[in-house]
């Protein structure tokens, strides 16, 4: 079995990596280094960290390598032998996806920093990671087999482990809640002002709205892990049974971010069904050598945005004035920055990859968590107003967890509107024509959908505002 061993130079920002692969069969090695990462549909440099690569035989002489792309290594002569490989990678940037390592804590996500051997990908190993003292807690979603100074994890696979981040501390907060079998668990690294017994509370409140939509969680536990940074942050990360959110303001999450925080956490917990288990067709299983374009990215982001705020109003944590209040937030970041763009949603998903997170050229793209959330409330009201409440887009997403939650098959655009139209009894062509594949103005349309909940847009110099009839 494949050996990972895990050791840390804080002082340097330092992940000290070696990799044992005993009894290799092939004449050479390949190794890569993941291109992106879940959660982010965009390539990136994760290779510009790594340093001091060596390979050897096991206690014994050096092996020639040599890079054949910018993150693949391959390494030479090594049949019939144990194959030992060292490097290093610098762990100094702190986001909910990167790796971070100093004197305080240290937080890791192995798909940032982890060579692999893809024909091995589905194949499981032994993870050891040293620790200086047993007083530093680990946390994550991948449980420890074996405590210690060394703890010990065996992921399914590859891919279970780079969805399975953990951060090591000695300060870390642990509280915890289930919600029938299921456990749930907040971590909190860093100075945090809020209530911690009136955010489990309403973590746990959400927790059980979204498992009534669903019928059932799909793990057995999950882990909500929080880091406050030195400077102003927010930002979340959906994993297979955790997320990571780094959230703050001047190193300090103070009560009024109490909502941010529970949005945060709402958003990234509902994609533990949605991306994390239901996936479009192109992420199956996911490929970390290269883009993995797909055009469906406004089921997976933007009905992940819309419910993550819808839940907090089902679940009781806000009040409906709040509610309105992030409602109109999202109408005003589509409506008055790319309402007018020239690609529709199907195209803006693709091009994710291409420049999906920066501003990029003016009017070209529309936001898919924006307006990918404005479309599924229309959706959501479609449905809702013809049968008077008595289904809504939950139908959808339950056809969605039962049909393709196995992870056996992913789903398509054509499936998406064949599952929409089998929930709403009709044919929705006009809707996706506008909503999802044009690239006209949807204002007026939304407008329309509106006056269902009393509501309307305006326009009151030159700002979008949602009008209570």
């Amino acid at each position: 079995m494949i050996q990972y061993f895990f050791s840390f130079l804080p002082e340097n920002n330092l992940v000290d990596i070696r990799i044992l692969i005993p009894k290799v069969q092939e004449k050479s090695l390949e190794l890569h280094l993941p291109m992106w990462r879940p959660g982010r549909y965009q390539l990136q440099n994760f290779v510009k960290n790594v340093l001091n690569f060596s390979a050897r035989v096991q206690n014994g002489e050096k092996l020639e390598w040599r890079k054949s792309q910018k993150n693949i290594w391959q390494v030479a002569d090594t049949q019939d032998k144990n194959v030992e490989i060292r490097y290093q990678y610098f762990a100094k940037e702190l986001n909910a996806g990167s790796s971070f390592v100093n004197k305080h804590f240290l937080y890791v996500n192995p798909v940032n920093l982890c060579l692999y051997l893809p024909k091995l990908i589905n194949e499981t190993f032994e993870v050891n990671i040293y620790r200086e003292s047993t007083e530093s807690e680990y946390s994550g979603g991948l449980g420890v087999v074996s405590y210690g100074n060394t703890l010990k994890l065996q992921p399914k696979d590859f891919h279970h482990f780079f969805d399975s981040p953990f951060i090591i501390s000695k300060g870390i907060l642990h509280e915890r809640f289930s919600v029938g079998e299921v456990w749930f668990h907040v971590w909190i690294e860093g100075v945090f002002q809020i209530d911690k017994q009136r955010l489990i509370r309403d973590l746990s409140k959400i927790a059980e709205t979204q498992i009534r939509i669903f019928g059932e969680f799909p793990e057995q536990d999950y882990h909500f892990m929080l880091i406050v940074p030195e400077n102003t942050f927010y930002h979340g990360v959906e994993h297979r049974n955790s997320t990571v959110m780094v959230l703050g303001e001047n190193g300090v999450l103070p009560e009024t971010y109490y909502n941010d925080l529970l949005g945060l956490a709402s958003h990234e917990l509902f994609h533990a069904w949605n991306i994390a288990k239901i996936r479009p067709k192109e992420l199956l299983p996911y490929d970390y050598g290269k883009e993995n374009y797909f055009e469906t990215c406004f089921v997976a982001e933007g009905f992940t945005t819309y419910y993550g705020d819808k839940i907090l109003l089902e679940s009781g944590v806000i009040g409906y004035e709040e509610y309105l209040h992030e409602l109109e937030t999202t109408f005003r970041r589509h409506f008055e920055e790319s309402d007018n763009a020239s690609q529709s949603l199907l195209e803006s998903s693709f091009d994710l990859w291409v420049d999906g997170y920066e501003k990029g050229t003016p009017n070209k793209k529309v936001s898919v968590y924006s307006k990918g959330a404005i479309v599924a409330l229309i959706l959501d009201l479609k449905i809702r107003a013809k049968f008077k409440e008595k289904k809504s887009l939950d139908h959808v997403m339950k056809v969605l967890w039962k049909r393709y939650g196995d992870m056996k098959r992913g789903y398509t655009y054509l499936d998406i509107q064949k599952i929409a139209e089998r929930v709403y009894g009709e044919n929705l062509r006009e809707y996706f024509e506008i909503a999802i594949e044009g690239n006209g103005s949807i204002f007026d349309y939304t407008s329309s959908h509106l006056v269902y909940l009393g509501l309307q847009l305006e326009w009151i110099e030159d700002k979008c505002r949602l009008k209570v009839l």
